[in-house]
């Protein structure tokens, strides 16, 4: 009985000499990049297979990649190996693309690889991760200002979006429009706080601001800040900005009154002198006054330009041929940065009959002249206590 045990153990112990008990290729990570990659980008991967059995027969490599991670060459998805010897080994190197919308995450590559040894067929998996991190970019787009003309002292509102055009989330966001060297003043905080803006995310902003009082008639430019985290934590930022454009803003009025003759009669040629000023911002241009009077005579005057506080005279002519309280329209036209505007002044003149007592002329009349000049030095003050 022993000698055919003996034989047994022997013809087992050659069949194991022959073929090991662990015959299979290895497969290892010989490069990887770059890593992390970003949506969008290719990367390049080699791996080797190594056999340190016996000589391996019809050798099979099979690349098998996630979803969001394409072979760039179809053709490389199954290599036929042929024959590796015993202590061989080969490498192979893939091109791969990840999609642009891939989220941010670890991505298996899994290989497969078979083959025939000693007429016995074997196989072995290996995958290895690809980590996928896309990275933000914050863009400043659709920059409004409300009201869209503005001139000192005016409010407005800027309004903006922030849109985050990367390819990763950006976390603890913050938007600063920095107005600390201009003539502007936030009515709210200055800086606004997103806690995160994931890819293709915008987000609308807006920023309350008031011009300030004696602004310059010009062009300036609100830089707008953006300071986020990458999903490493890392810091990151961009600028823009804003461009505001100050208009003149011109404001005209009646600032006095000189009537010739005094105290007009029914049937005077009546000379009225009006000296119109410009308390406003802006340049006041093509500047012209139309007088609504029931007379015969001249009764509008083109004064042109009148800067800002500055005046200038507008000069009108005509018979009284009529008697009693006349009510007068001044309309002043002119054209700033804002547009064409027209302020209306109500007047009131008195034409006295031929045999009417003069000696009360001068106080009837002198009251639509005083009470002009009243109500421009009332809002000339208005406007001084505005400013301040």
């Amino acid at each position: 009985m022993k000698q055919p045990v003996i034989t047994l153990i022997a013809v087992f112990a050659l069949i194991f000499m022959i073929v090991p008990a662990n015959a299979e290729l290895g497969i290892v990570l010989d490069q990887l990049s770059p890593q992390p990659v970003e949506p969008g980008q290719d990367l390049t991967l080699s791996v080797r297979l190594e056999n340190t059995n016996s000589d391996m027969e019809n050798v099979f490599l099979e690349i098998v990649p996630d979803s969001p991670i394409k072979l760039k060459n179809e053709n490389d998805r199954i290599i036929d190996e042929g024959r590796i010897i015993k202590y061989g080994a080969v490498t192979e190197t893939y091109l791969l693309h990840v999609d642009p919308l891939a989220a941010s995450g670890a991505y298996d590559i899994e290989f497969r690889t078979r083959w025939f040894n000693n007429g016995m067929s074997s196989e072995t998996n290996k995958t290895f991760k690809v980590l996928v991190r896309g990275a933000p970019q914050l863009m400043i787009s659709n920059i409004t200002i409300n009201p869209g003309r503005i001139s000192p002292k005016d409010k407005f509102d800027l309004t903006f979006r922030v849109s985050n055009e990367g390819t990763g989330m950006a976390r603890e966001v913050q938007v600063s429009a920095d107005m600390s060297d201009l003539p502007f003043v936030s009515l709210d905080a200055d800086t606004k706080v997103i806690k995160r803006l994931d890819p293709g995310e915008t987000i609308q902003l807006n920023y309350p601001v008031q011009v300030k009082d004696k602004t310059e008639i010009s062009s300036y430019s609100i830089p707008i800040k953006m300071d986020y985290k990458d999903e490493n934590g890392k810091n990151l930022s961009s600028k823009s900005l804003a461009g505001i454009r100050v208009l003149g803003k011109a404001d005209l009025a009646i600032s006095d009154i000189k009537i010739e003759p005094q105290n007009p009669v029914k049937g005077d040629l009546v000379t009225v002198n009006m000296r119109i000023e410009n308390s406003g911002t802006g340049e006041a241009k093509s500047v012209k006054i139309n007088l609504d009077a029931p007379f015969e005579g001249t009764k509008s005057a083109f004064l042109g330009k009148i800067k800002p506080d500055d005046d200038a005279p507008g000069v009108f002519t005509f018979y009284a041929s009529k008697d009693g309280d006349i009510p007068l329209t001044a309309s002043i036209e002119y054209e700033d940065d804002l547009g064409m505007r027209t302020v209306n002044e109500s007047l009131n003149l008195h034409v006295y009959k031929q045999n009417e007592n003069s000696m009360t002329a001068p106080i009837v009349v002198a009251v639509p002249v005083i009470g002009s000049i009243a109500y421009y030095l009332s809002r000339k003050k208005k406007n001084q206590g505005n400013a301040k």
